[in-house]
């Protein structure tokens, strides 16, 4: 009895310190603790050099009154080589919508990389209702650089 009494009251006083997660200690919003749940980061990457480096968050699973129709996605990049095309796809589409944000946006508080040097773009690309997949898969090609597929789940919020 004495062995069932003692993990009891053990149990009990691990399961009252835990915590909800590891997000609920920082002083950080909700939209900021969805915005790194679905963000990704990286490098671009050609020849085993590093050509840019990014950050690119899946906005739907961040905002809950966003578009269904519509897949959006915040990127923040940097790039050496500025002269090569910038190519952006999802799923191999093209974004249907495509805009060079400012330094500072509404978006730019998601991301850590927010500097002069980085170039910001809201992408809208169509959400093909035929495909029953939840992955998406997002590539940033610029020229022969690449930061490779980029995977990413729609969530139901």
């Amino acid at each position: 009895m004495k062995i069932i009494s003692s993990a009891l009251v053990i149990s009990i006083l691990f399961s009252g310190c835990a915590t909800r997660n590891a997000f609920s200690k920082l002083d950080i919003s909700k939209e900021q603790e969805a915005a790194i749940e679905n963000t990704k980061s990286g490098k671009i990457i050609f020849d085993k050099k590093v050509e840019g480096i990014y950050s690119a968050v899946y906005l739907n699973n961040v905002y809950e009154n966003t578009d269904k129709t519509n897949n959006y996605f915040y990127i923040s990049l940097y790039l050496k080589n500025k002269n090569n095309y910038l190519n952006i796809t999802l799923n191999g589409e093209k974004a249907i919508d495509r805009r060079e944000l400012a330094q500072e946006n509404k978006y730019s508080h998601l991301v850590s990389l927010n500097t002069q040097w980085t170039s910001n773009y809201l992408l809208r690309f169509k959400n093909n209702e035929n495909n029953e997949s939840t992955k998406l898969i997002l590539q940033i090609d610029n020229g022969p650089s690449s930061s490779g597929p980029l995977s990413y789940s729609k969530d139901q919020l």
